[in-house]
């Protein structure tokens, strides 16, 4: 059940867009550096290893940051040193280099208090949460969560406090403590709900109803699902909605019949609002093939 839904920092003044090509980015960030303009390089460096992140490339996000961290400190700017500091941690996250990412967290929240930057000192301090958890130090990860927690409740960041409190309910989900796990993902659900966050309310509802599922609870199971299905439909997440109706309707006739009625009218519903799939082309089937690089084995 475990996510990393962490994110990197935008430095100051800094704008880019997905469609932006990042090998483009980097050159003109080498020339930035070459003419001298150290600030402008990093800022451009930056820009690229986000971008590089926004697509999973996290080894050339991880080179990206970098290069903008060795700059902005031979520049001594503090402060985009450390969102740099920051973002090159978030990439080794997702590159699952735990002790390493551990390390540059750590660096990035003192760097963070130093130059009093409440908001970043957070961001790292689950960043340092979440490679904590990778390494295998579950209660120390949980004291960091607890501490971010309360940093993200101070600024006010009712998304941040949502987001880490799932992370815990996965933690606790990925050690089978079911009860735990559970507390944590409606506790999440309360948060969103009051931020009307309906991706967020379908999440919740989805993981609460895997523990459902897997404590033999199908009533439960298929009446979360359905809930979930309902909120993926308002948050425009045909796919994830599709997939949890499925589930739900697969549960039918393992529940009493009372449930069962009421249910079958929702699931209708949602079905109808679904968006037809399309059948690939036989041109689609061949692309894909090509692109089945196991088949060939």
């Amino acid at each position: 059940m475990s996510s990393y839904p962490i994110e990197v920092r935008a430095v100051a003044e800094e704008e880019y867009t997905e469609e932006i090509d990042p090998a483009e980015v980097l050159e003109m960030a080498a020339r930035a550096k070459a003419s001298g303009d150290l600030a402008m390089a990093a800022r451009m460096f930056n820009t690229a290893g986000n971008i590089y992140m926004s697509v999973a490339e996290y080894e050339e996000a991880l080179q990206a940051f970098q290069e903008s961290l060795d700059l902005y400190r031979q520049a001594g700017d503090e402060v985009g040193a450390a969102d740099a500091l920051y973002n090159l941690g978030v990439a080794l996250i997702n590159l699952e280099r735990w002790a390493d990412a551990a390390a540059t967290c750590d660096e990035a929240v003192k760097l963070f208090q130093k130059i009093s930057n409440d908001a970043g000192s957070a961001d790292a301090l689950y960043g340092l949460a979440l490679a904590k958890l990778g390494m295998g130090e579950f209660d120390e990860a949980m004291s960091l969560f607890k501490k971010a927690q309360r940093a993200y409740k101070a600024l006010g960041n009712e998304q941040g406090v949502a987001t880490i409190v799932m992370d815990m309910g996965n933690a606790y989900a990925d050690r089978e403590d079911w009860v735990n796990a559970e507390k944590s993902f409606k506790k999440a659900l309360k948060i969103y709900q009051e931020l009307c966050d309906p991706a967020g309310i379908a999440d919740a509802y989805s993981l609460i109803g895997d523990i459902a599922e897997i404590n033999n609870n199908q009533r439960k199971a298929a009446e979360s699902f359905v809930e979930a299905a309902e909120h993926y439909l308002k948050a425009d997440l045909a796919d994830v909605a599709r997939e949890a109706v499925e589930r739900a309707e697969s549960k039918l006739w393992d529940i009493p019949k009372s449930t069962r009625r009421r249910l079958r009218k929702r699931i209708d519903d949602i079905i109808d609002a679904l968006p037809e799939e399309t059948a690939p082309s036989d041109d689609d089937e061949g692309f894909d093939d090509l692109l089945d690089f196991d088949s060939a084995e």
